[in-house]
């Protein structure tokens, strides 16, 4: 097969027929031969060892060694040969990895189609028999030589030198002339005393452009690994990945399969074409099936030369000839993540290079799906939590008076603002009879979800034990400490401030069990109420003091969490008593409600940018003049 194009041509000529050309003198002599070695530029013929042509021809081959780029140091090669010999066509063929066929590094003269497409297999043509004989040929008249492929139109004579080194067959150098007879043994001779020198520079140059190609391949891999580590959305990765893929590999189809546990299906996840993406192009395969399927099965690589010849390929593509494949599964701690595979419309169009970058990138880029599904789970996760935790918000809210009692002579208001979704604060009125009211402001230990279940708890047990017998703040305090002692749930206590009001009486009376100690504003000054105890639920058997104030016209209390005074600015300052009595004095003139607003609005002022650590609570107690 000559190419992947119907101008394929496959001719088998026996040895008997080219030692027959050769004994004609198509080919040079065993005496012309003799002596001549890969370094014989000593027996480069007199006529044309003469002249900047042949220094020009000799600079090219040293400087091919070191070419960054093969082909133009073959031009360069290609250029000062044409000043020794007026060819018309001039060729490197280079024999693939597997060493079955040639094909063109750089030609001059040809066809674009023959020099893109074509290939000679071993004993193929003229090239191709060169190749395998290692001897070169020399032909007069092309149109007498049964082995003669016309690559094209017009080549009367032809000149086929086999470039080898270290014993290894490296490809042919081939000239063309449309003259009958152009070529002379002296042309022979001169080009087959180069050809050792030309082999081991075009081996040099392959080697140094495969180590940068190598070194360029591993920089951009480590800069796709990078960039695929940093995306976590899957579809936006996937679209990225057939981007990188392109600048690592050309192709003609891409599709990334992602393995699904609960269908058992590989499932076409993205297909692009050389043209760009398509919708609906690739199907949903099991394992085994297909080449995708069956490297996922095996889960090892499958490169696929001849697709054709392949009984396990299976057409997906109705618009492409696909002639090669390389599938590559993607694995993490042996689970199956998918399969990248590649397709092209030429024959064997995937090296092993091809392969081991795309299974590195296949490596980083399961990494990297694993890491989006993971994202996408706490994602999903957290979007429910959210909803969960703002259903449990919209409860906790139910539990907390919406209203403030109302009580003869008395104006009750309150600000409450959880730290976060979820808060450890509470506070209840209950009726406790006629023109009596009991009040309750707590602060469970803790924050979020368990300390606002751990309130609600609190708040149904306050409830429980202010239903029917109503008793003063000291007892209910022990009964409730014994209660949520006896629970012994771990490292949970709750600091609350239980008092009742006597509308009667105008007298108020509290009991504090951890709270930070209420204030008192009595004519324009702020005192603490000495009253103190321990947090319910911390030890067994406690008691608690009881204080009652007689309030006059104007009299107010203020009752606050830790989360006022405790507050921190973003210096890290804390607010502070003396900073919170300063607040009280500036609105001692005000309502209950600006009283619990405005203390509020002053904390949020003074913390500015800081993160809310803890969870705000004020009821203000403000006794009016009649």
């Amino acid at each position: 097969k000559c190419g992947s194009n119907s101008q394929a041509i496959v001719l088998d000529r026996s040895k008997a027929m080219t030692e027959k050309l050769d004994d004609s003198n198509n080919t040079a002599g065993e005496g012309e031969m003799a002596g001549v070695t890969e370094s014989g530029l000593h027996r480069i013929p007199h006529q044309l060892e003469s002249g900047d042509s042949l220094t020009c021809l000799l600079s090219a081959l040293q400087e091919l060694s070191a070419a960054s780029d093969l082909r133009s140091g073959l031009r360069s090669v290609a250029d000062c040969a044409k000043r020794l010999i007026d060819y018309d066509t001039f060729g490197v063929l280079l024999l693939d990895a597997r060493g079955r066929e040639l094909q063109f590094e750089m030609a001059v003269g040809f066809d674009e189609d023959v020099a893109r497409h074509w290939r000679f297999g071993m004993g193929q043509g003229i090239v191709g028999t060169a190749a395998e004989t290692r001897r070169p040929i020399l032909l007069a008249d092309t149109s007498e030589d049964p082995r003669y492929i016309e690559a094209n139109k017009g080549t009367r004579s032809e000149l086929a030198v086999p470039l080898v080194t270290k014993n290894r067959t490296v490809g042919v150098l081939d000239l063309g002339s449309s003259k009958v007879d152009f070529f002379t043994q002296e042309h022979l001779r001169l080009f087959e005393a180069l050809s050792g020198q030309l082999a081991t520079a075009i081996e040099n140059a392959r080697l140094y452009q495969n180590l940068r190609d190598q070194a360029s391949t591993l920089s951009m891999l480590h800069e796709v690994n990078r960039e695929l580590a940093a995306i976590l959305d899957r579809q936006q990765l996937l679209e990225r990945v057939a981007e990188l893929v392109r600048r690592l590999i050309e192709y003609d189809v891409f599709t990334l399969m992602l393995w699904n546990e609960n269908t058992q299906l590989l499932e076409p996840s993205l297909a692009v074409y050389r043209d760009g993406p398509r919708v609906g192009t690739a199907e949903s395969m099991p394992l085994g099936h297909g080449i995708s399927g069956t490297a996922a099965a095996l889960r090892q690589s499958l490169r696929v030369p001849n697709t054709h010849l392949d009984p396990r390929y299976v057409t997906c593509v109705t618009d492409l000839d696909i002639r090669s494949e390389l599938a590559v599964p993607m694995t993490v701690k042996g689970r199956l993540v998918g399969v990248l595979d590649l397709e092209s419309a030429s024959y064997d169009a995937f090296t092993a290079q091809h392969e081991q970058t795309l299974s590195t990138l296949g490596a980083a880029l399961a990494i990297a799906l694993e890491n989006a599904r993971l994202y996408e789970r706490l994602r999903n996760d957290e979007r429910r939590l959210n909803r969960d935790l703002t259903t449990a918000r919209e409860l906790q809210k139910l539990l907390l008076p919406k209203t403030t009692p109302w009580v003869p002579g008395l104006q009750i208001a309150t600000a409450y603002e959880p730290a976060q979704h979820l808060g450890g604060d509470f506070y209840d009125f209950q009726p406790y009879g006629e023109g009596r009211v009991g009040l309750a402001v707590g602060d469970v230990s803790g924050k979020a979800t368990s300390a606002a279940l751990y309130g609600s708890l609190s708040i149904g047990m306050l409830r429980e034990y202010t239903t029917g017998s109503q008793p003063g703040p000291s007892e209910l305090l022990a009964n409730m400490n014994t209660k949520l002692h006896r629970l012994g749930i771990d490292k949970r206590f709750v600091a609350m401030l239980f008092a009742v009001y006597d509308s009667t009486t105008r007298s108020l009376t509290l009991a504090n069990s951890g709270l930070p100690r209420p204030f008192l504003l009595r004519d324009w000054r702020v005192q603490p109420i000495d009253v103190a105890g321990v947090p319910l639920g911390l030890l067994p058997d406690r008691t608690y003091d009881e204080h009652t104030l007689e309030l006059g016209p104007r009299d107010t209390v203020v009752i606050a969490s830790d989360g006022i005074d405790e507050c921190l600015n973003a210096q890290g300052e804390e607010l502070g008593a003396e900073r919170l009595q300063d607040i009280l004095r500036q609105l001692a003139g005000g309502s209950a409600n600006q009283m619990a607003a405005g203390i509020m609005d002053a904390v949020r002022r003074f913390s500015g940018s800081a993160a809310t650590s803890d969870d705000r609570t004020v009821v203000v107690l403000k006794a009016s003049e009649s």
